[in-house]
């Protein structure tokens, strides 16, 4: 049997994922030309700037193409952002303090956020370090977030509940967004049993901050996290965003409030995400 009579079978039993997969991609297409075209993006936004950045059109306008892409209150896109793992860090460090308790209920996170949680060594610099207790609930054999674990795990001091979505370096099966609403639910469910609280976020009845680390999951799915009940998520340019177009960067997206939060610990507070330069690098973060 000759490759090209095995390569169409194989294309023939693939096609309906095939199928499943180019829906979303004319889904998330369309989503962020709408977007773009809601913003009126235009030439004028490519140009770019240098020194502090103030005023740059751009960069802001990005800020908003992003947040209606993604479904939520505002988002902070820099290539100032190194990867992944600074933006998860730039949103730990600026929504937790001292006495705040971090829940990860995914089980143990990448290897590289090790140094920012300074979990097992001290680390300097870490949350740890800084006063914030970090716990993990691991999953179930399935692959599923034992809730379970996390009711007994939770406490008053839980300031933020943190879920990986992507499998990382591990076996286990990546969340799908649906089991991130169940999920979402099920945490605000318990944070109203423990009162709410108020954490240096400022927490609400719900209870803690719901944040997830979409590293590999932007528009995979019709659907992001912070559009089902998320409060905050980040990620890299450097994977599903960027397209291998964007030179670098990261972004996070959410409440409006807490993405606040975030630019201040990203620059200094005062001045937050009203500087920083993007150098001729508007087009292709576009």
């Amino acid at each position: 049997r000759g490759a090209r009579l095995l390569a169409a079978e194989a294309e023939a039993l693939a096609a309906r994922r095939f199928a499943e997969i180019e829906g979303v991609r004319e889904n998330n297409q369309l989503k962020v030309i709408g977007a773009m075209r809601a913003e009126r993006v235009g030439e004028g936004h490519f140009a770019g700037t240098t020194g502090y950045g103030y005023g740059d059109g751009g960069r802001d306008a990005l800020d908003r193409v992003y947040a209606r892409a993604f479904g939520c209150e505002d988002a902070l896109v820099r290539t100032s952002i190194a990867s992944g793992t600074h933006a998860i860090a730039l949103c730990l460090y600026a929504l937790l303090g001292a006495g705040d308790e971090l829940l990860i209920v995914t089980g143990e996170p990448y290897e590289t956020l090790g140094g920012v949680l300074g979990v097992g060594k001290a680390t300097a610099g870490s949350l740890t370090m800084g006063g914030v207790k970090v716990a993990t609930v691991g999953l179930l054999a399935d692959g599923s977030v034992d809730l379970g674990a996390v009711e007994r795990a939770y406490t008053d001091r839980t300031a933020m509940t943190y879920i990986q979505r992507s499998r990382g370096y591990s076996m286990r099966p990546s969340l799908t967004v649906d089991a991130i609403r169940r999920t979402v639910g099920e945490l605000r469910r318990i944070g109203r049993a423990h009162g709410g609280g108020g954490g240096l976020c400022g927490m609400g009845p719900g209870g803690a901050v719901v944040m997830v680390d979409n590293c590999y999951g932007e528009f995979v799915e019709t659907e992001e996290p912070v559009e089902v009940g998320a409060d905050i998520m980040a990620g890299s340019l450097i994977k599903n965003p960027g397209g291998g177009i964007a030179p670098g960067g990261g972004y996070v997206a959410g409440r409006a409030d807490l993405v606040a939060r975030v630019a201040d610990r990203l620059t200094c507070p005062g001045l937050g995400r009203h500087v920083g330069a993007t150098y001729g690098l508007s087009r292709p973060m576009f």
